[in-house]
């Protein structure tokens, strides 16, 4: 048996994102009747957390520039030549009339069949309205053909499956040897063990992680948190969601803007809580949620975890891209529990103090110091009326960690007098 690192690769989920109280915004998933809602985004929001927003913010000095050659890279859409030909769904085309409808889906890229070959798992989402027996939108596999190409497997592979899909992550859970898959819905999450004769069985209900009421999860990823050698499982979620109590367009404070009815969400919605589940070594999970300190803070959007070992302790930390709410920055303390230094480290806001439309996060250590640094993307700017030097319309933000010879004692520190998280600085334009 091969035995786990806890290293694994995490592909969070691809979101179109909602911008103030529901107004589409900008992503990569975009169609282009979106962008018809951009003109009409400017002016005062009163914060979820009872923060306004001014008309006219403090201008910022510019972020300073990176003196760093640009690669000379080119990119061209191959997706149709090499037959990846899945067409993604997610709610009505022409009128989203709820939030769940504005959020795209993941994408993750492993070699589920171990011939060195990376292949392709493509989440999907669905509609209100459904589709007729046989014609309803199904994840995807394609397996790589290893000259360019791909065929789709998805139904030998025991992977068809159509419901409101979100995020995906890969890891061996059970330490065979084989990628495994779980996929986060709005509904049922669901885990896929990879048998390793090219085929996934779902194992959901006998690995311990079904639910009884309804979950918005959003991004996912496998970590050991313990190090006992399994991986264990975290789980973002977004808000609590449910069609039946969610105001109709143009009802309630949150349902109106500039005197437009837009769709409600996520402010005036309740907010889901993050899950984290250990793996007990024998193909089941228990969720130790409350007990390890990621259920809260509560009153956070969460979107996409980036798990790293931030303060280089040995111990995997996890950052979570938060929408309309702060970001969080669960530090893990070596003890089973986790703590959120997500303002202590200067990740959680922008550098007016305003929350932002988190999105996608993916950490690195972009200049080779040493310290793992951050890559954020925000679905639209945290002020209404924005300087141009600063943060615009679906921007990505890049945090750096503070250089080692930085004093970090003043942030915080435990009984034994160690960094409990380094400080992060933005640097990018």
């Amino acid at each position: 048996m091969r035995k786990n690192t806890g290293t694994v690769t995490e592909i969070p989920e691809i979101p179109v994102c909602p911008g103030p109280n529901g107004v589409t915004g900008i992503s990569v998933t975009v169609p282009v009747f979106f962008l018809l809602t951009l003109a009409v985004q400017t002016g005062v929001e009163v914060r979820g957390q009872g923060v306004a927003v001014p008309k006219r913010p403090p201008r910022q000095a510019p972020a300073p520039k990176l003196d760093i050659p640009l690669p000379k890279v080119h990119f061209e859409d191959v997706a149709s030549k090499a037959g990846l030909a899945a067409r993604h769904v997610t709610g009505q085309e022409r009128e989203k009339r709820y939030i769940l409808e504005t959020v795209g889906s993941g994408v993750a890229l492993f070699d589920y069949n171990n011939d060195g070959w990376l292949d392709i798992f493509l989440v999907n989402g669905t509609t209100f309205e459904g589709f007729p027996k046989g014609q309803e939108p199904t994840n995807h596999l394609y397996r790589n053909n290893k000259d360019g190409t791909f065929t789709d497997v998805t139904a030998q592979a025991n992977l068809v499956r159509s419901g409101w899909g979100q995020g995906v992550c890969v890891g061996d859970y059970d330490n065979d040897g084989y990628d495994d898959l779980f996929v986060t819905y709005f509904g049922q999450n669901v885990l896929y063990r990879n048998t390793g004769q090219g085929r996934f069985a779902d194992v959901t209900q006998n690995a311990g992680l079904m639910h009884k009421s309804a979950r918005w999860s959003t991004g996912c990823s496998f970590l050991d948190y313990d190090k006992d050698g399994d991986l264990d499982l975290f789980v973002a979620n977004y808000v609590d969601f449910e069609v039946e109590k969610t105001p109709a367009k143009g009802s309630g404070r949150y349902c109106t803007w500039k005197g437009i009815p837009v769709m409600c969400g996520p402010r005036g919605l309740p907010a889901g809580k993050n899950i984290l589940y250990r793996n007990n070594g024998d193909g089941t999970f228990t969720d130790v949620s409350e007990k390890s300190g990621v259920a809260g803070p509560a009153g956070h959007y969460a979107f996409t975890p980036a798990v790293s070992d931030y303060d280089n302790d040995g111990w995997p930390d996890i950052y979570v891209a938060c929408d309309s709410t702060p970001n969080l920055l669960y530090h893990n303390e070596g003890n089973g529990t986790f703590t959120d230094a997500g303002m202590l480290s200067g990740s959680a806001l922008n550098e007016d103090g305003q929350e932002q439309a988190g999105m996608g996060v993916s950490a690195a250590d972009y200049d080779s110091d040493g310290f793992i640094d951050l890559v954020k993307t925000n679905c639209r700017p945290e002020w209404e009326f924005r300087p141009p030097t600063t943060t615009q319309m679906a921007s990505s933000i890049l945090s750096r960690q503070t250089s080692p010879t930085t004093p970090r004692r003043s942030i915080a520190t435990t009984e034994t007098g160690r960094s409990r998280m380094p400080v992060f600085k933005r640097v990018s334009a």
